[in-house]
């Protein structure tokens, strides 16, 4: 269940709208009959007032846009009046961006081509107007303070603005939260208190639906965290390789979005939950951490790419001391490239030869080797950041991490992040609550398409390379998406021989040497008789699919087919064997927690009640789990008898 935020939603409670402004349409250059707007009177420097001088009506403008930026809005151009004298402008207004109403247009003129866009016109009222004086100087003569919608959210181009498209240009365009002021998810808390609505008819229609929040050192909102049933079953199935995907919040143009990440048996993303967060303490991380560990049930996963931070490195070391942790690569190199810009705008070579260093090596010695040769040529060995990044080789260098499970089966493909995600999903709004809308319809999206990937899987025969029964038994095993790395593994085995260096009683070492390149080998350990096999370039416990090598040598020692413990269930079409009827399973969540719900409200009345409530809650949990037991070796046959049965009645709807 989520964290119960009443006591924290007092501050935050919507108070009511301020009266609008009478007559702002009406202008009157004299500044002395302009004081029909009220503003603070605190002294506050940074606050426009009325009787202010500038130097020009830019200076003004100026002004008044670093006002709007602690604020949290934008500011465009209005009116201005001119002299009739000599035509020299005298007065000038600055309006805020949501200004104004939408223009009426007649749906039936067809002799004007209009796109379908919509309109951030409000009607706000809040401006700032400077007058000319006689001295040459620019006076403020009229301000409006209140705005009639949530302050705290930018953006940096207009929604009307078309993407861009040309290569190398960034396409996000989501809010840009603006520094807090009364509370950390916006000024008046206005932002923080749409949110927790919707989260709680979220609740409310899903009781699976968990969300929680974490309070700053003001007692304001300062982080939001939510997830849903169906991220929480993904990560039943695949959470043993987890990323904490912060590109949103890196990137310049993003929201403060992170979210917990991971690939499905398809190599498709994962959700696993997400949040808001306006800092970045060690204290926030910790929070968020402990509190996704806990609504995971404790459940740990194997291991977690994090982008650079101390502190995340910290939070992830104090909530899973014993996950394998590591930076993620892509974030190293692009530190790297900021850091030494002029290297590589000088050496031209030194980025694809760093990339070969760190990604082509497999040992750790060779790492080594192939770096100090590397600084040497290009004289680099005293630079200060490649040596701090050096230090730090064994979080992000592959050859350092190759012992732990991260489920990276692409080499040449970059994993998609949630920044890309946003991109191809389209996902630019102003407002927090509007992103989490079309967040979770990107996510029904992306089920679909995994569902659309298992129906492939089971319907479609994939394209035999080889006369192997290896090939023919991981294609009954692997989804389609796997099984075409398998297929390359197996087929590159034939490129290589092998020979026999070392026994000690069952346990036999290879050789394994690629006829074209003999100076290099791998060694492979094999032991025929308990079925266990392991070889020096780690990429079964790195990727979970079994090297070319070790193929070889089961080919060599005459095995047909691969042992089944080098089988990973999360890469198999049967990873969710448990989970069919996908589409009813989440309304099965929601109704069992409404009766758990119930079952508790009416067993804590007292100790006799909540007795016997717990002792039938403990019997109905023992006897899911036999029927659980009982009903595992069906579910393989379901799904493939679903869609066939399916598929059979639109035949002979189509033969009628």
């Amino acid at each position: 269940m989520a964290f119960d935020p009443t006591s924290t939603l007092l501050p935050l409670q919507p108070q009511p709208d301020p009266p609008l402004p009478t007559a702002v349409d009406s202008i009157d250059p004299s500044p002395s009959d302009a004081h029909d707007e009220p503003f603070p009177s605190d002294g506050d420097p940074s606050l426009p007032r009325v009787g202010m001088e500038f130097d020009s009506p830019d200076t003004a403008r100026s002004f008044y846009c670093a006002h709007a930026e602690r604020v949290g809005f934008r500011v465009r151009n209005s009116k201005s009046f001119t002299s009739r004298v000599d035509d020299a402008v005298i007065m000038r207004r600055f309006v805020c961006s949501r200004q104004g109403r939408p223009s009426k247009k007649d749906p039936f003129d067809l002799t004007k081509k209009r796109r379908n866009r919509t309109s951030s016109r409000e009607g706000c009222r809040a401006m700032l107007q400077v007058n000319r004086r006689e001295n040459g100087c620019w006076c403020v003569s009229r301000f409006v303070l209140e705005h009639c919608h949530p302050l705290g959210l930018v953006t940096d181009l207009s929604p009307m603005k078309k993407l861009p498209t040309k290569p190398g240009v960034p396409l996000l365009t989501v809010p840009v939260l603006a520094p807090p002021r009364q509370n950390g998810l916006g000024p008046g808390g206005g932002v923080a208190q749409s949110l927790l609505e919707y989260f709680k008819r979220m609740q409310s229609d899903n009781p699976a639906f968990f969300y929680a929040i974490h309070l700053d050192r003001n007692n304001c909102i300062g982080n939001v965290f939510w997830a849903d049933s169906r991220a929480r079953m993904a990560y039943n199935y695949f959470g043993d390789a987890v990323s904490f995907d912060m590109t949103c919040k890196r990137n310049k143009r993003a929201v403060p979005f992170v979210a917990f990440t991971g690939f499905n048996h398809h190599r498709q993303l994962i959700n696993f939950g997400c949040a808001f967060m306006t800092e970045e303490s060690e204290e926030s991380f910790a929070w968020l951490f402990d509190t996704w560990r806990t609504l995971m049930s404790d459940h740990k996963p194997t291991s977690i790419t994090t982008c650079y931070s101390e502190s995340v490195e910290t939070a992830v070391s104090g909530v899973f001391p014993d996950v394998k942790q590591r930076f993620c690569q892509r974030n190293i190199f692009s530190c790297l490239k900021e850091r030494l810009s002029d290297v590589y705008s000088s050496n031209p070579g030194f980025k694809p030869e760093l990339k070969h260093v760190v990604k082509g090596s497999e040992t750790p010695s060779e790492f080594e080797s192939g770096w100090r040769s590397l600084l040497e040529r290009y004289n680099l060995t005293e630079n200060c950041w490649l040596g701090f990044f050096y230090n730090i080789r064994h979080k992000w260098v592959p050859a350092f991490v190759r012992d732990s499970f991260f489920g990276e089966v692409f080499e040449d493909i970059k994993p998609e992040n949630m920044q890309k995600f946003f991109q191809r999903n389209s996902i630019t709004t102003t407002t927090l609550r509007d992103l989490v809308t079309q967040f979770d319809k990107a996510m029904a999206c992306q089920y679909e398409k995994e569902l659309q990937a298992d129906v492939l899987t089971t319907q479609a025969r994939p394209v035999m390379r080889t006369a192997s029964p290896m090939e023919k038994q991981a294609s009954e095993f692997y989804t389609r998406t796997i099984f075409e790395i398998f297929q390359e593994e197996l087929v590159e085995s034939s490129s290589f021989f092998t020979e026999s260096f070392e026994e000690q009683g069952p346990i036999s070492k290879y050789r394994v040497v690629r006829y074209d390149d003999a100076n290099n080998f791998h060694v492979v350990t094999y032991n025929p008789s308990e079925k266990i096999l392991s070889c020096n370039c780690l990429k079964f416990e790195y990727k979970g699919i079994q090297c070319c090598h070790a193929l070889r040598v089961l080919i060599a020692s005459g095995e047909l087919l691969l042992p089944e413990s080098y089988f990973l269930k999360r890469w198999g079409r049967n990873a969710k064997a448990n989970e069919f009827y996908l589409n009813l399973a989440s309304d099965w969540v929601n109704d069992l927690c409404r009766d758990a719900i119930r079952l508790a409200e009416e067993g804590a009345t007292c100790q006799a009640v909540y007795k016997a409530a717990k002792s039938a809650l403990c019997k109905a949990l023992q006897d899911v789990r036999y029927a659980k037991n009982g009903t595992f070796r069906l579910t393989r046959y379901i799904i493939p008898f679903f869609f066939s049965f399916f598929k059979k009645k639109k035949y002979f709807s189509a033969g009628k």
